[in-house]
């Protein structure tokens, strides 16, 4: 997979909503993501924005900023800017095919509080390669979250609280050809890249057994 790291700062999203207590210091999360193409994520916007109207104060969020957390590494107070090395020795051994990615429903997440953009199918490509991705940094003993909890998902309104569901009359797809290693600034609205790896065409298939499939992740 070709690679990069030690990107500059980019405004790829943000997976909680600023922090507006004091100067008290948050951990930040090191995740896996993927990004939507530009026509895809304009569209979610653009929805997201008429959804909202007068049913919250919240904007959408910008379309630029839009993803999908793959997996959470580990909270960290600066930067693991000692880690990436390794990190990238590891996820350059992995051979994966470019995953479709279909969002056709919406739900509240996060205790009913944030609007997101859901898929009703079983993706197992992209279980599979999150699977991937977890064995391959157990593999390496590098950080990684349980996998646990995992709703394929891309945010699109935060705190906007429990209002109506918002009606996909088309789904929202595209196709995935690369992921990437982002540290999100706890409460600061920026994103700081420290890897993006192509997926390979040519990759094998991914294997999905019935145990796999079920993983509860």
């Amino acid at each position: 997979m070709r690679h990069a790291y030690g990107q500059s700062s980019l405004p790829l999203g943000e997976d909680w909503p600023p922090f507006q207590g004091g100067t008290r210091r948050h951990p930040s999360k090191l995740f896996f993501c993927l990004k939507p193409t530009p026509f895809a994520a304009r569209g979610m916007n653009r929805d997201a924005a008429r959804h909202a109207g007068s049913r919250t104060p919240r904007a959408a969020y910008p379309a630029d900023l839009l993803h999908m957390t793959l997996l959470c590494m580990e909270q960290f107070d600066e930067p693991p800017r000692h880690l990436i090395p390794s990190i990238d020795a590891a996820i350059r051994r992995i051979r994966a095919r470019p995953i479709r990615i279909d969002l056709d429903g919406s739900d509240l997440f996060g205790g009913k509080r944030h609007l997101v953009l859901t898929s009703s199918a079983v993706n197992r490509e992209l279980r599979s390669f999150v699977r991937m991705l977890w064995n391959t940094l157990t593999r390496h003993n590098l950080p990684r979250f349980p996998l646990a909890s995992f709703e394929p998902h891309v945010t699109v309104i935060y705190d906007c609280g429990k209002i109506d569901p918002l009606p996909v009359e088309r789904p929202f797809g595209w196709i995935a050809e690369e992921f990437q290693l982002i540290y999100s600034h706890f409460g600061e609205s920026r994103h700081e890249e420290f890897g993006r790896w192509r997926f390979d065409p040519e990759a094998p298939p991914y294997l999905s057994p019935p145990e796999q499939l079920r993983f509860p992740i």
